[in-house]
């Protein structure tokens, strides 16, 4: 009777003690996380972390409308320089960092404006915001063909309108460069 007794209390004691062990978790040093926030994000914006030659490292589609917090332990990174691009509707937010033996520091924020191309009847209305010396490659092709090719710069505001034939009927593609970046729209008329 005495065996059992001890038996049963030290069961009751292991179980406890494993109760107890099961409620640890796994968390990063509060020295090498980095929290990441951006405020009024929206579901289906793409955050992504890239290193200096373009390659992404992370990438997340955001899942909730609201604010945007995330912690990383970027210490682990090489020497080099990186940034993170939260890309929103209009514009690409871009926060650089650098890691130098495990310190990561933040240097600049930057705002990227897209380039937006509008049609109405038969002009292409194209448009772009900047905030420094940047060009905008624009290139249209009707059927696979490169039709007009052009490069807008020297303004705060970047902006072109193009005239259409009306007799060329069908889908316009319409390939636009600016900062490194690449957008596409097409249009039908």
């Amino acid at each position: 009777m005495k065996t059992m007794k001890n038996l049963i209390i030290i069961a009751l004691m292991l179980t406890t003690l494993t109760g107890y062990a099961a409620k640890l978790t796994n968390t990063v040093p509060a020295k090498n996380v980095t929290t990441v926030k951006f405020n009024n994000v929206k579901k289906g914006q793409l955050l992504t972390i890239k290193d200096a030659t373009e390659v992404t490292l992370y990438s997340e589609t955001i899942q909730l409308n609201g604010n945007y917090k995330q912690q990383f332990d970027l210490t682990t990174l090489e020497n080099g320089t990186y940034r993170i691009e939260l890309n929103k509707d209009s514009q690409v937010l871009i926060q650089q960092f650098n890691v130098n033996n495990g310190i990561v520091s933040f240097s600049t924020e930057n705002v990227f404006y897209k380039p937006v191309a509008v049609q109405k009847n038969n002009q292409i209305l194209i448009s772009q915001l900047v905030s420094s010396d940047e060009v905008l490659d624009v290139q249209i092709y009707y059927n696979d063909n490169l039709i007009h090719e052009d490069e807008i710069s020297d303004a705060a505001v970047l902006s072109r309108i193009y005239q259409l034939s009306s007799d060329k009927k069908g889908e316009y593609f319409i390939v636009m460069k600016s900062a490194g970046k690449t957008f596409y729209k097409s249009i039908t008329i």
